[in-house]
């Protein structure tokens, strides 16, 4: 992604979608991200500039953008909107990569990651990004949202945390000391 770039990412409340905000943002992309309400103003306050999900998303984009943006990277939840994302990027299907929408990437020409051929990329620039975002997450200048620690003994209240689908953020299990 070269400086000045413009990108979507599309659920960027999600842990994922959250660490590519800040990705793309040290890399000096303009960044567009939808979100709820749990994460929006977090995400502005990185530098996003965000907006909601729904009806209307492709033109709410494009008004942000003043156009089609560059890039999209989908990490919300399969809800139908990858045709959508494919009209953020101006048409241009293969500039969508979707990480959760398996099914309809093939039906709609997008990209995902189950399906990019790792053995093509260099090694460099498969870990080049590792060392530099360790000493941003050491200096606590990149983040992840936590919602909570529990003991490695209280995996099942975490589960039932995380399979009730409302965490908003990780889990993290502490192993004993």
């Amino acid at each position: 992604m070269s400086t000045g770039a413009t990108i979507l990412i599309n659920g960027a409340g999600t842990t994922i979608g959250y660490a590519a905000v800040q990705i793309a943002l040290t890399r000096g992309a303009r960044v567009f991200a939808t979100a709820g309400t749990t994460y929006a103003q977090d995400l502005r306050d990185l530098g996003a500039t965000v907006t909601g999900y729904g009806v209307g998303l492709a033109a709410r984009v494009k008004a942000l953008a003043g156009g089609p943006v560059d890039l999209v990277f989908d990490t919300a939840p399969p809800a139908g909107v990858l045709p959508e994302l494919v009209e953020i990027a101006g048409g241009a299907a293969k500039r969508v990569l979707t990480c959760s929408d398996l099914a309809s990437a093939a039906e709609v020409g997008a990209r995902d990651t189950f399906h990019e051929d790792p053995a093509t990329w260099t090694d460099g620039e498969r870990f080049a990004a590792f060392p530099e975002f360790a000493r941003l997450a050491a200096a606590g200048t990149f983040t992840i949202p936590v919602a909570g620690t529990f003991p490695l003994e209280e995996w099942r209240t975490a589960l039932d945390i995380s399979q009730a689908g409302h965490a908003r953020g990780k889990l993290l299990l502490l192993p004993a000391a």
